[in-house]
């Protein structure tokens, strides 16, 4: 086992929850103010949630860039009597799927109110949370992610001000294209030299590359065992290897662990016959800040951090 190996294996325990389209993992429950600034809350597994109102009522949801729809948890949408709504369609880790919805009269966020959101209802033991909010909501904003401070500012999408950032350490930025379900396809990454269509998931824990990239690599090898589990619990059979090097916005992070499977979210976006890398929370952290900005269609990273894993969980109770 080389040391990209050890660095993955201490933070994985061979069961991977992540997104695709929609978020699985576990959450602290660090509460956060509902302000234009949020604290984040940062668990083990590298996931970021931010305080939401539901209805008047205070929840903790993930922020998930790889989600279409705001998702919210059975038991909460239970506990506040929401209205059900029609069947969605939702894409797991291996397929699409049809399942229940309810209605979310409002929805408090970024300083702003979402009304009459159709949201997937999923069980709590596959979000570990409140809920998520995905790309229905977030496609309004403009984040600004500092993962030193734990905190997002977001602004309006489109808007050019960044506010409270020395020029010095602006992010560098760019561009990106919108994809199917309105996430950022960064238009310049590459993975040991070779184009790759990459998209930000913040609520996916670790960075997946599809089977075309993997066999457009040179020399890459891979070892089995790691499983890939979605909210609707679907599974599936991830590789895990090191890639010599990976470019994202124009900043080159040199050997970096990836993991290797067809998700279902690939074909769903139109990239499942080359290459493609869904970009998790492992690779975000490797950066001080990201911004997206889904107005513009753009995507900025600050600096490079010396440390590549996140920081460790706060814990209550």
């Amino acid at each position: 086992m080389d040391q990209g190996d050890e660095r993955l294996d201490r933070g994985l325990d061979r069961r991977v929850a992540l997104s695709g389209l929609v978020a699985a993992a576990w959450l602290s429950s660090q509460q956060t103010p509902p302000e234009t600034a949020q604290a984040l809350s940062v668990n083990s597994l590298t996931r970021m949630a931010a305080t939401v109102r539901v209805d008047g009522h205070e929840a903790l949801f993930v922020l998930d860039t790889g989600a279409e729809r705001t998702a919210i948890a059975a038991d909460l949408a239970a506990s506040l009597g929401l209205p059900a709504g029609p069947g969605l369609v939702v894409h797991g880790v291996t397929a699409a799927e049809i399942v229940a919805s309810v209605v979310l009269g409002r929805l408090s966020f970024g300083g702003r109110r979402f009304r009459h959101l159709v949201a997937p209802a999923l069980p709590r033991r596959s979000l570990a949370a409140d809920g998520l909010v995905g790309l229905d909501v977030l496609s309004s904003f403009t984040l600004e992610v500092d993962l030193i401070r734990r905190e997002v500012r977001i602004r309006p999408a489109g808007d050019r001000i960044v506010t409270g950032v020395p020029p010095t350490r602006l992010p560098r930025e760019t561009g990106a294209r919108t994809g199917r379900f309105g996430q950022l396809i960064l238009l310049n990454s590459r993975v040991e030299g070779r184009p790759v269509d990459a998209f930000v998931d913040s609520g996916a824990q670790y960075s997946i590359g599809n089977l075309a990239l993997l066999s457009s690599l040179d020399g890459t090898t891979t070892r089995d065992g790691i499983d890939v589990y979605g909210v609707t619990g679907q599974r599936l059979a991830a590789r895990l290897g090191q890639v010599r090097d990976l470019t994202v916005g124009g900043r080159s992070l040199g050997e970096t662990p990836l993991l290797f499977a067809d998700l279902h979210a690939f074909e769903a976006l139109g990239l499942a016959d080359r290459p493609a890398l869904l970009l998790g929370a492992d690779v975000l952290y490797r950066f001080d800040r990201v911004m997206l900005d889904y107005g513009r269609g753009r995507v900025a990273f600050g600096a490079v951090r010396p440390s590549f894993a996140p920081p460790p969980a706060t814990r209550q109770g």
